[in-house]
Protein backbone atom coordinates (compact mmCIF):
# COMPACT_ATOMS: atom_id res chain seq x y z
CA UNK A 1 0.00 0.00 0.00
CA UNK A 2 1.12 3.54 -0.70
CA UNK A 3 0.95 6.19 1.99
CA UNK A 4 1.58 9.86 1.33
CA UNK A 5 0.34 10.89 4.77
CA UNK A 6 2.92 9.45 7.15
CA UNK A 7 5.82 11.34 5.64
CA UNK A 8 9.09 12.09 7.33
CA UNK A 9 12.01 14.46 7.20
CA UNK A 10 12.75 16.93 9.95
CA UNK A 11 16.05 18.21 11.31
CA UNK A 12 15.21 18.29 15.01
CA UNK A 13 17.12 17.49 18.14
CA UNK A 14 16.84 14.20 19.94
CA UNK A 15 18.76 11.77 22.10
CA UNK A 16 22.43 11.12 21.58
CA UNK A 17 23.52 8.46 19.10
CA UNK A 18 24.36 6.08 21.93
CA UNK A 19 20.85 6.46 23.38
CA UNK A 20 18.97 6.02 20.13
CA UNK A 21 17.44 2.75 19.10
CA UNK A 22 18.56 1.22 15.83
CA UNK A 23 17.18 -1.30 13.38
CA UNK A 24 19.59 -3.88 14.75
CA UNK A 25 18.70 -3.29 18.41
CA UNK A 26 14.96 -2.76 18.08
CA UNK A 27 12.43 -5.20 19.44
CA UNK A 28 10.57 -7.15 16.76
CA UNK A 29 7.29 -6.03 18.33
CA UNK A 30 6.32 -3.54 21.03
CA UNK A 31 2.69 -4.17 21.98
CA UNK A 32 2.79 -4.58 25.79
CA UNK A 33 1.96 -8.27 25.40
CA UNK A 34 -0.23 -9.73 28.13
CA UNK A 35 -2.24 -12.91 28.70
CA UNK A 36 -5.98 -12.57 28.34
CA UNK A 37 -6.34 -13.45 32.02
CA UNK A 38 -4.55 -10.22 32.94
CA UNK A 39 -7.08 -8.08 31.10
CA UNK A 40 -10.30 -6.50 32.30
CA UNK A 41 -13.37 -7.66 30.42
CA UNK A 42 -14.99 -4.98 28.29
CA UNK A 43 -14.26 -1.33 27.70
CA UNK A 44 -14.09 0.94 24.65
CA UNK A 45 -10.97 1.71 22.66
CA UNK A 46 -10.91 5.05 20.81
CA UNK A 47 -8.51 4.44 17.92
CA UNK A 48 -7.37 7.49 15.95
CA UNK A 49 -7.00 7.31 12.14
CA UNK A 50 -5.81 10.03 9.76
CA UNK A 51 -8.19 9.54 6.84
CA UNK A 52 -11.83 8.60 6.37
CA UNK A 53 -12.24 6.48 3.22
CA UNK A 54 -15.50 5.98 1.40
CA UNK A 55 -14.50 2.56 0.01
CA UNK A 56 -13.99 -0.21 2.61
CA UNK A 57 -13.39 -3.09 0.21
CA UNK A 58 -9.64 -3.75 0.73
CA UNK A 59 -9.30 -5.30 -2.74
CA UNK A 60 -10.91 -2.38 -4.55
CA UNK A 61 -8.55 0.08 -6.27
CA UNK A 62 -10.01 2.87 -4.12
CA UNK A 63 -9.64 0.80 -0.94
CA UNK A 64 -5.86 0.46 -1.23
CA UNK A 65 -5.26 2.46 1.95
CA UNK A 66 -3.59 1.63 5.24
CA UNK A 67 -6.65 2.84 7.17
CA UNK A 68 -8.91 0.38 5.33
CA UNK A 69 -6.57 -2.44 6.30
CA UNK A 70 -6.45 -1.26 9.93
CA UNK A 71 -10.23 -1.34 10.28
CA UNK A 72 -11.08 -4.43 8.23
CA UNK A 73 -8.40 -6.56 9.91
CA UNK A 74 -10.83 -6.81 12.83
CA UNK A 75 -13.71 -7.80 10.56
CA UNK A 76 -12.66 -9.91 7.58
CA UNK A 77 -11.04 -13.37 7.41
CA UNK A 78 -7.57 -14.27 6.13
CA UNK A 79 -6.46 -17.90 5.70
CA UNK A 80 -2.85 -17.36 6.80
CA UNK A 81 -1.10 -15.50 9.59
CA UNK A 82 2.59 -14.69 10.22
CA UNK A 83 4.54 -17.20 12.26
CA UNK A 84 7.30 -16.14 14.70
CA UNK A 85 10.04 -17.22 12.26
CA UNK A 86 8.95 -14.81 9.54
CA UNK A 87 7.00 -17.35 7.49
CA UNK A 88 3.28 -18.02 7.29
CA UNK A 89 0.99 -20.63 8.81
CA UNK A 90 -2.75 -21.38 8.60
CA UNK A 91 -4.89 -19.10 10.77
CA UNK A 92 -6.84 -21.73 12.77
CA UNK A 93 -9.97 -19.61 13.19
CA UNK A 94 -10.43 -19.96 9.42
CA UNK A 95 -8.13 -22.71 8.11
CA UNK A 96 -7.22 -25.92 9.93
CA UNK A 97 -4.62 -27.13 7.47
CA UNK A 98 -2.89 -26.31 4.19
CA UNK A 99 -1.01 -28.47 1.72
CA UNK A 100 0.88 -27.28 -1.34
CA UNK A 101 2.43 -29.47 -4.02
CA UNK A 102 3.84 -29.14 -7.51
CA UNK A 103 1.73 -30.60 -10.28
CA UNK A 104 3.57 -30.77 -13.58
CA UNK A 105 4.32 -27.18 -14.53
CA UNK A 106 1.83 -25.85 -12.02
CA UNK A 107 0.98 -25.99 -8.34
CA UNK A 108 -1.97 -27.13 -6.22
CA UNK A 109 -2.91 -25.59 -2.88
CA UNK A 110 -5.44 -27.47 -0.76
CA UNK A 111 -7.04 -25.73 2.22
CA UNK A 112 -8.99 -27.47 4.97
CA UNK A 113 -11.43 -24.82 6.20
CA UNK A 114 -12.68 -24.50 9.76
CA UNK A 115 -16.33 -25.65 9.45
CA UNK A 116 -17.33 -23.32 12.32
CA UNK A 117 -16.29 -20.24 10.36
CA UNK A 118 -19.18 -18.27 8.90
CA UNK A 119 -20.19 -14.83 7.72
CA UNK A 120 -22.18 -12.47 9.93
CA UNK A 121 -25.43 -13.47 8.20
CA UNK A 122 -24.86 -17.09 9.24
CA UNK A 123 -23.69 -18.35 5.82
CA UNK A 124 -20.78 -20.80 6.18
CA UNK A 125 -17.41 -19.82 4.68
CA UNK A 126 -16.83 -22.38 1.93
CA UNK A 127 -14.89 -23.00 -1.26
CA UNK A 128 -17.38 -20.80 -3.12
CA UNK A 129 -16.07 -17.68 -1.35
CA UNK A 130 -12.52 -18.54 -2.41
CA UNK A 131 -13.59 -19.13 -6.01
CA UNK A 132 -15.51 -15.85 -6.21
CA UNK A 133 -12.65 -13.88 -4.67
CA UNK A 134 -10.08 -15.46 -7.00
CA UNK A 135 -12.17 -14.81 -10.12
CA UNK A 136 -12.83 -11.19 -9.11
CA UNK A 137 -9.17 -10.42 -8.48
CA UNK A 138 -7.67 -12.26 -11.45
CA UNK A 139 -7.79 -9.10 -13.53
CA UNK A 140 -9.58 -10.53 -16.55
CA UNK A 141 -13.20 -10.03 -15.48
CA UNK A 142 -15.03 -6.99 -16.84
CA UNK A 143 -16.18 -4.29 -14.46
CA UNK A 144 -13.91 -5.06 -11.51
CA UNK A 145 -11.73 -2.21 -10.22
CA UNK A 146 -9.07 -4.18 -8.37
CA UNK A 147 -5.95 -2.89 -6.67
CA UNK A 148 -3.77 -5.69 -8.07
CA UNK A 149 -3.99 -9.18 -9.51
CA UNK A 150 -0.55 -10.61 -8.68
CA UNK A 151 -0.94 -14.32 -7.87
CA UNK A 152 -4.63 -14.44 -8.75
CA UNK A 153 -3.71 -14.17 -12.42
CA UNK A 154 -1.89 -17.50 -12.06
CA UNK A 155 -4.89 -19.41 -10.70
CA UNK A 156 -6.34 -21.83 -13.25
CA UNK A 157 -9.27 -22.98 -11.11
CA UNK A 158 -10.74 -23.05 -7.61
CA UNK A 159 -12.80 -26.16 -6.96
CA UNK A 160 -14.64 -27.99 -4.22
CA UNK A 161 -12.70 -30.82 -2.63
CA UNK A 162 -14.12 -33.68 -0.58
CA UNK A 163 -16.77 -31.37 0.91
CA UNK A 164 -17.66 -27.64 0.88
CA UNK A 165 -14.93 -26.99 3.47
CA UNK A 166 -12.07 -28.25 1.32
CA UNK A 167 -10.74 -25.78 -1.24
CA UNK A 168 -8.53 -26.94 -4.13
CA UNK A 169 -6.69 -24.03 -5.76
CA UNK A 170 -4.88 -25.02 -8.97
CA UNK A 171 -2.23 -22.70 -10.38
CA UNK A 172 -1.24 -22.75 -14.03
CA UNK A 173 2.30 -21.90 -12.96
CA UNK A 174 4.02 -22.00 -9.59
CA UNK A 175 3.49 -19.13 -7.16
CA UNK A 176 5.88 -19.13 -4.20
CA UNK A 177 4.06 -16.35 -2.31
CA UNK A 178 0.69 -18.14 -2.19
CA UNK A 179 0.10 -17.26 1.51
CA UNK A 180 -0.38 -13.66 0.37
CA UNK A 181 -3.61 -14.58 -1.42
CA UNK A 182 -7.17 -14.20 -0.10
CA UNK A 183 -5.96 -11.60 2.42
CA UNK A 184 -8.66 -10.83 3.17
CA UNK A 185 -11.28 -13.20 1.80
CA UNK A 186 -14.48 -11.62 0.49
CA UNK A 187 -17.94 -13.24 0.65
CA UNK A 188 -19.11 -14.72 -2.65
CA UNK A 189 -22.16 -12.47 -2.57
CA UNK A 190 -19.97 -9.38 -2.96
CA UNK A 191 -16.99 -10.82 -4.85
CA UNK A 192 -19.11 -12.60 -7.44
CA UNK A 193 -20.65 -9.50 -9.00
CA UNK A 194 -18.74 -6.39 -10.18
CA UNK A 195 -21.49 -4.01 -9.08
CA UNK A 196 -21.59 -5.52 -5.58
CA UNK A 197 -17.78 -5.54 -5.47
CA UNK A 198 -17.76 -1.83 -6.31
CA UNK A 199 -20.66 -0.56 -4.21
CA UNK A 200 -21.28 -3.16 -1.50
CA UNK A 201 -18.50 -1.93 0.78
CA UNK A 202 -18.87 1.75 -0.04
CA UNK A 203 -19.75 3.55 3.18
CA UNK A 204 -20.50 0.13 4.66
CA UNK A 205 -19.05 -3.23 5.69
CA UNK A 206 -22.13 -5.40 5.06
CA UNK A 207 -20.75 -8.87 5.86
CA UNK A 208 -17.99 -9.70 8.32
CA UNK A 209 -16.37 -12.78 9.85
CA UNK A 210 -14.16 -11.66 12.70
CA UNK A 211 -14.04 -11.14 16.47
CA UNK A 212 -15.74 -7.77 15.97
CA UNK A 213 -18.91 -6.90 14.11
CA UNK A 214 -19.56 -3.75 12.11
CA UNK A 215 -21.82 -1.38 14.07
CA UNK A 216 -21.94 1.63 11.78
CA UNK A 217 -20.31 4.64 10.11
CA UNK A 218 -20.99 8.23 11.12
CA UNK A 219 -19.54 10.44 8.38
CA UNK A 220 -20.50 13.59 10.26
CA UNK A 221 -18.52 12.57 13.36
CA UNK A 222 -15.94 10.79 11.18
CA UNK A 223 -16.23 7.53 13.12
CA UNK A 224 -16.42 3.84 12.36
CA UNK A 225 -17.74 1.74 15.24
CA UNK A 226 -17.11 -1.96 15.81
CA UNK A 227 -18.67 -4.03 18.56
CA UNK A 228 -17.78 -7.37 20.07
CA UNK A 229 -19.27 -10.08 17.89
CA UNK A 230 -21.75 -12.29 19.71
CA UNK A 231 -21.51 -14.75 16.82
CA UNK A 232 -17.73 -15.31 16.81
CA UNK A 233 -16.57 -18.91 17.13
CA UNK A 234 -13.06 -18.15 18.39
CA UNK A 235 -11.88 -16.63 21.65
CA UNK A 236 -14.25 -13.69 22.24
CA UNK A 237 -12.97 -10.14 21.93
CA UNK A 238 -11.88 -8.66 25.25
CA UNK A 239 -13.13 -5.17 24.39
CA UNK A 240 -16.81 -4.28 24.09
CA UNK A 241 -16.18 -1.76 21.36
CA UNK A 242 -13.60 -0.11 19.10
CA UNK A 243 -14.37 3.35 17.77
CA UNK A 244 -12.10 4.49 14.93
CA UNK A 245 -12.09 8.30 14.82
CA UNK A 246 -10.59 10.28 11.92
CA UNK A 247 -8.66 13.52 12.53
CA UNK A 248 -5.68 15.26 11.02
CA UNK A 249 -2.23 14.62 12.49
CA UNK A 250 -2.00 17.52 14.96
CA UNK A 251 -5.56 16.99 16.14
CA UNK A 252 -4.84 13.32 16.85
CA UNK A 253 -1.88 14.22 19.06
CA UNK A 254 -3.90 16.87 20.87
CA UNK A 255 -6.78 14.45 21.41
CA UNK A 256 -4.38 11.84 22.80
CA UNK A 257 -2.92 14.36 25.26
CA UNK A 258 -6.40 15.50 26.34
CA UNK A 259 -7.70 11.98 26.99
CA UNK A 260 -9.63 11.57 23.75
CA UNK A 261 -8.23 8.92 21.44
CA UNK A 262 -6.46 6.06 23.24
CA UNK A 263 -4.18 4.95 20.41
CA UNK A 264 -3.00 6.20 17.02
CA UNK A 265 -0.10 5.70 14.65
CA UNK A 266 2.38 8.55 14.74
CA UNK A 267 4.08 10.00 11.70
CA UNK A 268 7.87 9.86 11.79
CA UNK A 269 8.01 13.44 12.98
CA UNK A 270 10.02 14.80 15.92
CA UNK A 271 7.42 17.32 17.08
CA UNK A 272 4.58 14.77 17.13
CA UNK A 273 6.83 12.19 18.83
CA UNK A 274 7.83 14.64 21.56
CA UNK A 275 4.27 15.75 22.23
CA UNK A 276 2.84 12.21 22.34
CA UNK A 277 5.68 11.01 24.58
CA UNK A 278 4.78 13.69 27.14
CA UNK A 279 1.35 12.20 27.91
CA UNK A 280 1.15 11.34 31.60
CA UNK A 281 -0.89 8.18 30.97
CA UNK A 282 0.50 7.30 27.56
CA UNK A 283 3.63 6.13 25.80
CA UNK A 284 5.02 5.64 22.30
CA UNK A 285 5.61 1.99 21.38
CA UNK A 286 8.22 1.42 18.71
CA UNK A 287 9.35 -1.42 16.44
CA UNK A 288 11.13 -1.77 13.13
CA UNK A 289 8.40 -1.05 10.61
CA UNK A 290 7.53 -2.94 7.40
CA UNK A 291 7.80 0.14 5.20
CA UNK A 292 10.33 2.59 3.84
CA UNK A 293 10.68 6.17 2.63
CA UNK A 294 11.95 6.85 -0.88
CA UNK A 295 12.24 9.41 -3.66
CA UNK A 296 10.62 8.42 -6.95
CA UNK A 297 11.95 9.86 -10.23
CA UNK A 298 9.63 10.12 -13.23
CA UNK A 299 11.44 8.28 -16.03
CA UNK A 300 9.10 9.77 -18.66
CA UNK A 301 9.96 13.33 -17.65
CA UNK A 302 12.09 14.81 -20.48
CA UNK A 303 14.88 15.77 -18.09
CA UNK A 304 14.91 12.34 -16.40
CA UNK A 305 14.47 10.01 -19.37
CA UNK A 306 18.28 9.55 -19.51
CA UNK A 307 19.48 7.02 -16.92
CA UNK A 308 22.70 9.01 -16.57
CA UNK A 309 20.74 11.95 -15.23
CA UNK A 310 18.81 9.74 -12.82
CA UNK A 311 22.06 8.21 -11.55
CA UNK A 312 23.53 11.69 -11.19
CA UNK A 313 20.63 12.57 -8.89
CA UNK A 314 21.21 9.40 -6.90
CA UNK A 315 24.84 10.43 -6.41
CA UNK A 316 23.98 14.06 -5.68
CA UNK A 317 21.59 13.23 -2.83
CA UNK A 318 23.06 12.52 0.60
CA UNK A 319 20.80 9.71 1.81
CA UNK A 320 22.56 9.46 5.17
CA UNK A 321 21.92 13.14 5.91
CA UNK A 322 18.22 12.81 4.99
CA UNK A 323 17.94 9.69 7.15
CA UNK A 324 19.59 11.31 10.17
CA UNK A 325 17.47 14.45 9.85
CA UNK A 326 14.25 12.46 9.66
CA UNK A 327 14.95 10.09 12.55
CA UNK A 328 17.01 12.14 14.97
CA UNK A 329 14.04 13.51 16.85
CA UNK A 330 12.21 10.19 17.29
CA UNK A 331 14.86 8.35 19.31
CA UNK A 332 15.91 6.20 16.37
CA UNK A 333 18.85 5.85 14.02
CA UNK A 334 19.28 3.86 10.83
CA UNK A 335 21.52 3.36 7.85
CA UNK A 336 20.17 4.24 4.39
CA UNK A 337 18.20 1.34 2.93
CA UNK A 338 19.88 -0.58 0.13
CA UNK A 339 16.99 -2.63 -1.24
CA UNK A 340 13.66 -1.91 -2.96
CA UNK A 341 12.05 -5.24 -1.98
CA UNK A 342 13.59 -6.63 1.20
CA UNK A 343 13.70 -4.73 4.46
CA UNK A 344 15.96 -5.15 7.44
CA UNK A 345 14.40 -7.77 9.65
CA UNK A 346 13.54 -10.03 6.70
CA UNK A 347 15.64 -13.02 5.61
CA UNK A 348 17.89 -12.32 2.64
CA UNK A 349 18.14 -8.54 3.02
CA UNK A 350 21.13 -7.33 0.97
CA UNK A 351 22.36 -3.84 0.19
CA UNK A 352 22.44 -3.82 -3.62
CA UNK A 353 23.00 -0.08 -4.07
CA UNK A 354 26.57 -0.64 -5.29
CA UNK A 355 28.09 2.48 -6.82
CA UNK A 356 24.81 4.40 -6.64
CA UNK A 357 24.24 4.41 -2.88
CA UNK A 358 26.90 6.83 -1.62
CA UNK A 359 27.01 10.55 -2.38
CA UNK A 360 29.67 11.43 -4.97
CA UNK A 361 29.17 14.91 -6.43
CA UNK A 362 32.24 14.60 -8.68
CA UNK A 363 30.92 11.48 -10.40
CA UNK A 364 27.43 13.06 -10.57
CA UNK A 365 28.91 16.04 -12.45
CA UNK A 366 30.66 13.71 -14.90
CA UNK A 367 27.42 11.89 -15.66
CA UNK A 368 25.56 15.15 -16.29
CA UNK A 369 28.34 16.27 -18.63
CA UNK A 370 28.07 12.98 -20.52
CA UNK A 371 24.31 13.43 -20.80
CA UNK A 372 24.77 16.87 -22.40
CA UNK A 373 23.92 19.04 -19.40
CA UNK A 374 26.78 21.51 -19.11
CA UNK A 375 27.63 23.88 -16.29
CA UNK A 376 27.21 27.57 -16.98
CA UNK A 377 27.77 30.90 -15.27
CA UNK A 378 24.31 30.90 -13.71
CA UNK A 379 24.93 27.76 -11.66
CA UNK A 380 22.12 25.70 -13.21
CA UNK A 381 23.17 23.34 -15.99
CA UNK A 382 21.68 23.67 -19.46
CA UNK A 383 21.41 21.43 -22.50
CA UNK A 384 22.37 22.19 -26.09
CA UNK A 385 19.14 24.13 -26.62
CA UNK A 386 19.83 26.31 -23.59
CA UNK A 387 17.08 24.72 -21.50
CA UNK A 388 17.89 24.70 -17.76
CA UNK A 389 17.95 21.44 -15.80
CA UNK A 390 15.06 22.32 -13.50
CA UNK A 391 12.94 19.68 -11.76
CA UNK A 392 9.51 19.89 -10.09
CA UNK A 393 9.47 18.27 -6.64
CA UNK A 394 5.92 17.69 -5.38
CA UNK A 395 5.14 17.79 -1.65
CA UNK A 396 1.80 17.63 0.18
CA UNK A 397 0.78 21.16 1.08
CA UNK A 398 1.08 22.08 4.75
CA UNK A 399 3.20 19.08 5.74
CA UNK A 400 6.32 20.53 7.34
CA UNK A 401 8.45 17.33 7.42
CA UNK A 402 7.97 16.78 3.69
CA UNK A 403 8.77 20.40 2.96
CA UNK A 404 11.94 20.17 5.07
CA UNK A 405 13.03 17.02 3.25
CA UNK A 406 12.47 18.62 -0.15
CA UNK A 407 14.44 21.70 0.85
CA UNK A 408 17.38 19.52 1.87
CA UNK A 409 17.28 17.73 -1.48
CA UNK A 410 17.01 21.07 -3.24
CA UNK A 411 20.20 22.31 -1.56
CA UNK A 412 22.06 19.06 -2.31
CA UNK A 413 21.18 19.03 -6.00
CA UNK A 414 22.01 22.71 -6.38
CA UNK A 415 25.64 21.73 -5.70
CA UNK A 416 25.70 19.66 -8.93
CA UNK A 417 23.90 22.25 -11.03
CA UNK A 418 20.36 20.88 -10.80
CA UNK A 419 17.63 23.36 -9.89
CA UNK A 420 14.63 22.09 -7.93
CA UNK A 421 11.28 23.89 -7.73
CA UNK A 422 9.31 22.66 -4.73
CA UNK A 423 5.61 22.53 -5.58
CA UNK A 424 3.13 22.03 -2.72
CA UNK A 425 -0.13 20.35 -3.75
CA UNK A 426 -3.18 19.14 -1.86
CA UNK A 427 -2.52 15.86 -0.11
CA UNK A 428 -5.83 14.44 -1.33
CA UNK A 429 -4.86 15.04 -4.98
CA UNK A 430 -1.13 14.28 -4.83
CA UNK A 431 -1.58 10.82 -6.34
CA UNK A 432 -4.80 11.09 -8.30
CA UNK A 433 -4.03 14.35 -10.07
CA UNK A 434 -0.24 14.36 -10.28
CA UNK A 435 1.66 11.16 -9.50
CA UNK A 436 -0.49 8.54 -11.22
CA UNK A 437 -0.87 10.59 -14.44
CA UNK A 438 2.91 11.25 -14.43
CA UNK A 439 2.70 15.03 -13.93
CA UNK A 440 5.84 15.47 -11.80
CA UNK A 441 9.61 15.04 -11.79
CA UNK A 442 10.35 14.07 -8.17
CA UNK A 443 8.08 12.93 -5.35
CA UNK A 444 8.61 11.24 -1.98
CA UNK A 445 6.29 8.84 -0.23
CA UNK A 446 6.25 5.60 1.73
CA UNK A 447 6.14 2.04 0.41
CA UNK A 448 4.59 -0.59 2.63
CA UNK A 449 6.34 -3.94 2.40
CA UNK A 450 6.10 -7.16 4.36
CA UNK A 451 6.71 -10.87 4.16
CA UNK A 452 5.73 -11.09 0.47
CA UNK A 453 8.16 -8.68 -1.22
CA UNK A 454 7.30 -9.44 -4.86
CA UNK A 455 3.54 -9.94 -4.83
CA UNK A 456 3.03 -6.86 -2.66
CA UNK A 457 4.99 -4.55 -4.96
CA UNK A 458 5.39 -6.15 -8.40
CA UNK A 459 3.10 -3.67 -10.23
CA UNK A 460 5.28 -0.83 -8.94
CA UNK A 461 8.31 -2.13 -10.87
CA UNK A 462 6.75 -4.04 -13.79
CA UNK A 463 6.55 -3.15 -17.47
CA UNK A 464 3.34 -1.40 -18.48
CA UNK A 465 0.31 -3.16 -19.82
CA UNK A 466 -0.79 -2.27 -23.32
CA UNK A 467 1.32 -1.29 -26.28
CA UNK A 468 4.17 1.21 -26.46
CA UNK A 469 1.86 3.80 -28.02
CA UNK A 470 -0.52 3.80 -25.04
CA UNK A 471 1.21 2.21 -22.01
CA UNK A 472 -0.76 1.61 -18.83
CA UNK A 473 1.81 1.99 -16.05
CA UNK A 474 -0.66 1.13 -13.28
CA UNK A 475 1.28 1.35 -9.97
CA UNK A 476 4.66 1.86 -11.66
CA UNK A 477 4.61 5.60 -11.06
CA UNK A 478 8.33 5.86 -11.86
CA UNK A 479 7.48 4.83 -15.45
CA UNK A 480 10.76 2.93 -15.78
CA UNK A 481 10.92 -0.76 -16.68
CA UNK A 482 13.05 -3.44 -18.31
CA UNK A 483 12.40 -7.02 -19.47
CA UNK A 484 15.27 -8.18 -17.24
CA UNK A 485 13.54 -6.77 -14.16
CA UNK A 486 10.29 -8.51 -15.13
CA UNK A 487 12.16 -11.80 -15.64
CA UNK A 488 13.90 -11.63 -12.26
CA UNK A 489 10.62 -10.95 -10.47
CA UNK A 490 8.99 -13.81 -12.35
CA UNK A 491 11.80 -16.14 -11.29
CA UNK A 492 11.29 -15.13 -7.66
CA UNK A 493 7.57 -15.92 -7.86
CA UNK A 494 8.06 -19.33 -9.46
CA UNK A 495 11.09 -20.45 -7.43
CA UNK A 496 10.83 -23.86 -5.80
CA UNK A 497 12.89 -22.99 -2.72
CA UNK A 498 13.44 -19.87 -0.57
CA UNK A 499 17.13 -19.56 -1.47
CA UNK A 500 16.41 -19.34 -5.20
CA UNK A 501 13.56 -16.91 -4.60
CA UNK A 502 15.73 -14.66 -2.44
CA UNK A 503 18.53 -14.65 -5.00
CA UNK A 504 16.07 -13.66 -7.73
CA UNK A 505 14.58 -10.90 -5.58
CA UNK A 506 18.04 -9.45 -5.01
CA UNK A 507 18.81 -9.66 -8.73
CA UNK A 508 15.63 -7.74 -9.50
CA UNK A 509 16.66 -5.16 -6.94
CA UNK A 510 20.17 -4.80 -8.38
CA UNK A 511 18.61 -4.19 -11.78
CA UNK A 512 16.34 -1.48 -10.33
CA UNK A 513 19.42 0.32 -9.02
CA UNK A 514 21.06 0.02 -12.42
CA UNK A 515 17.93 1.40 -14.09
CA UNK A 516 17.83 4.41 -11.77
CA UNK A 517 14.32 3.50 -10.63
CA UNK A 518 13.47 5.08 -7.26
CA UNK A 519 15.98 6.06 -4.58
CA UNK A 520 15.31 4.25 -1.26
CA UNK A 521 16.05 6.43 1.74
CA UNK A 522 15.43 4.61 5.01
CA UNK A 523 13.29 1.97 6.66
CA UNK A 524 10.93 3.72 9.04
CA UNK A 525 10.32 2.90 12.67
CA UNK A 526 6.73 2.04 13.46
CA UNK A 527 5.48 4.44 16.14
CA UNK A 528 2.21 3.99 17.99
CA UNK A 529 1.01 6.29 20.76
CA UNK A 530 -0.95 4.18 23.26
CA UNK A 531 -2.39 4.43 26.77
CA UNK A 532 -0.04 2.69 29.17
CA UNK A 533 -2.81 0.41 30.49
CA UNK A 534 -3.64 -0.97 27.03
CA UNK A 535 -2.19 -4.37 26.18
CA UNK A 536 -1.60 -6.31 22.96
CA UNK A 537 -1.63 -3.17 20.82
CA UNK A 538 1.17 -0.92 19.64
CA UNK A 539 3.89 -1.48 17.07
CA UNK A 540 3.63 -5.08 15.79
CA UNK A 541 6.49 -4.74 13.27
CA UNK A 542 6.28 -7.59 10.77
CA UNK A 543 3.65 -9.41 12.83
CA UNK A 544 -0.07 -8.64 12.98
CA UNK A 545 -2.31 -7.60 15.85
CA UNK A 546 -4.83 -10.06 17.27
CA UNK A 547 -7.78 -7.70 17.72
CA UNK A 548 -9.60 -10.16 19.98
CA UNK A 549 -6.78 -9.94 22.53
CA UNK A 550 -6.57 -6.14 22.73
CA UNK A 551 -7.74 -4.84 26.09
CA UNK A 552 -7.10 -2.87 29.24
CA UNK A 553 -4.96 -4.34 32.01
CA UNK A 554 -6.88 -5.36 35.12
CA UNK A 555 -6.28 -2.85 37.89
CA UNK A 556 -4.16 -4.30 40.69
CA UNK A 557 -4.82 -3.83 44.32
Amino acid sequence: MLSAVLLAASACTGGSQSEQRTAASAEATDINAADRGELADGGTLEWGINEFPAQWNPHHADGNLATVDTVTSALLPSPFEPDPDGGARPAPDYVLGADVRRDGGGQVLTLELNPEAHWSDGTPITWKDYRATAEALAGGADGYKVRGEVGYDRIASVERGADPFEVVVSFGEPFSEYPSLFDPLLPARYAGDPEAFDTGYREDVPLTAGPFAFAGIDRGRQTVTLERSADWWGDPAVLDEIVFRAMDGEALTTSFLEGGVDAFELPVDAAAFERASSAADGEVRTALGPDYRHITLNGESPALSDVRVRHALFLGIDRAALTDAALEGVDWSAEPLGNHFLLEGLPGYTDNSGEWGERDTGRAAELLDEAGWTAGDGGTRTNGDGDPLTLRYLVPRGHAPAQSEAEMVQAMLEEIGVAVDIEPVGGDELFSRYVLPGDYDLVSFVNTGGDFPISSSLPQWASPAGGAADPDWRSNVGRISAPEIDAAMEEALTAQDPETATAAVNEADRLLWEAGHTLPLYQRPQLMAVRTDLANIGAPGFQTLDYADIGYLEEKG
